[in-house]
């Protein structure tokens, strides 16, 4: 199942490739052509709707967005019933320049579909946005903070070795460590990306545990029964 998702990569990464050289002369860098399509197809779309719309970063939308603004591609113009909430519109130049991306994107159409029935491609295109219903709905959980569940299993299985490699080197002493005195107790957590600590972070049976739980609670929380 995994060969799915490397075949889109490699046909995205293959289509961009194309783009960076051959829209070169519009002199647009890499991935502008997206937003001034976006721009040109749904003219006085307020500029907070574009990183949903292209799933991008708002950061990384308000910096192409500016760009495309500052070489005259596209203009932003505050709306009338919220002043606040700018709205974006093609510029005579940006609708030129889209006239040409979306020939190539037409060419690309066709010549992406060689050997393919309409039938094919019908089921592709169907098949395409099931996907990427899919894949937003990962999307929008993870730009809130979520972890999706093969991070939990990774904590866990970090859980199970140091109890492993814990067992393996016998009972620690009972005296603390130099310089720490007999209270305190190591909190530090393991190597590796530290999980959300907010409402998405897993409890109990989790294994997952965030800055304020060290390791041996995340055990304990595992294995409650567990009088160790």
């Amino acid at each position: 199942m995994k060969e799915v998702l490397r075949e889109i990569e490699a046909v995205a990464r293959c289509s961009e490739a194309i783009s960076s050289i051959e829209f070169k002369h519009l002199k647009l860098s890499r991935g502008l052509h997206l937003y001034l399509t976006f721009v040109c197809e749904n003219p006085g779309t307020a500029a907070g709707e574009v990183p949903d719309r292209l799933k991008v970063k708002r950061a990384a939308a308000a910096r192409a967005l500016q760009k495309l603004e500052d070489d005259g591609l596209i203009r932003s113009r505050e709306a009338s019933d919220l002043r606040k909430d700018k709205r974006v519109y093609p510029t005579e130049p940006g609708k030129s320049a889209y006239l040409f991306i979306r020939e190539e994107g037409q060419y690309s159409d066709r010549s992406s579909l060689r050997g393919l029935s309409p039938e094919e491609t019908e089921r592709l295109l169907d098949m395409l946005y099931r996907i990427r219903l899919n894949v937003e709905k990962d999307w929008r959980f993870v730009q809130k903070g979520g972890r999706r569940p093969y991070i939990h299993d990774y904590y866990d299985r970090l859980v199970a070795a140091a109890d492993e490699d814990s067992a393996a080197g016998g009972a620690s002493s009972d005296a603390p460590p130099a310089g720490r005195s007999e209270g305190e107790r190591e909190t530090a957590p393991p190597a590796g990306p530290v999980p959300d600590s907010g409402e998405n972070a897993p409890r109990g049976n989790g294994g997952l545990w965030t800055f304020e739980e060290t390791a041996e609670e995340a055990r304990r929380a595992a294995d409650p029964e567990d009088p160790s």
